[in-house]
């Protein structure tokens, strides 16, 4: 199960002593927490980290360059231009794309494809990969990128820093069972805000 940036299994074995982790009565519980925690990752960077094949990135057409959402990218197939509702979107000629940074996400057209109000659509597959497989057992993808181990770091001290503040006794325990973690109502640590800030997105476009 992906919990964020690694298994449910993974998780446990950094937030649970050892004689808890064979139990399931907090997975549900960690597994909110860890993707509760990725998300706020994504907010705070201004970017969406997971490896998707196939995403689209939908934009105003009045631009001759565009920073998609998830990278490094691995390839970019397709530019589509929306100038009417009536027609949809159109596939745009392989020349749209003049050139591309692949490890930043940057993507540059032959120029303006279109007014404002229009609707201009890439798909492409980017993103980071880590393996959710609760036994390990998957593999990196062909031209894929592995989740850097800091980010992961980084995700991992502010789960436990979530999870402690809900167990003083830092064990993961909590007298209810259904209480859900409240990792909406705590800033990251200054720790992981140092890793962080070399992985934001600044680009808008």
């Amino acid at each position: 199960m992906n919990t964020g940036f690694a298994s449910l299994t993974y998780l446990k074995a950094q937030l649970l002593a050892e004689a808890l982790r064979a139990g399931t009565e907090y997975d549900a519980a960690l597994t909110l927490l860890g993707q509760g925690v990725a998300a706020q990752f994504e907010d705070f960077c201004n970017r969406k980290f997971a490896r998707v094949v196939g995403d689209t990135y939908t934009v105003s057409a009045d631009r001759n360059h565009l920073y998609v959402p998830r990278y490094p990218v691995e390839s970019v197939s397709g530019v589509e231009l929306k100038t009417s509702s009536a027609d949809g979107f159109l596939v745009q000629p392989a020349s749209t794309i003049v050139n591309t940074n692949l490890e930043s996400g940057f993507v540059y057209f032959s120029g303006e494809l279109g007014p404002f109000w229009a609707h201009l659509r890439v798909t492409y597959t980017g993103g980071y990969w880590w393996d959710i497989t609760e036994d390990g057992s998957d593999s990196l993808p062909s031209g894929a990128t592995a989740v850097p181990e800091h980010l992961r770091l980084a995700w991992v001290l502010q789960c436990k820093e979530v999870w402690n503040q809900n167990d003083k006794l830092g064990v993961g325990l909590t007298a209810e069972v259904s209480k859900t973690p409240t990792f909406a109502k705590l800033d990251l640590v200054p720790q992981v805000k140092s890793i962080l800030s070399g992985l934001i997105r600044y680009a808008i476009t």
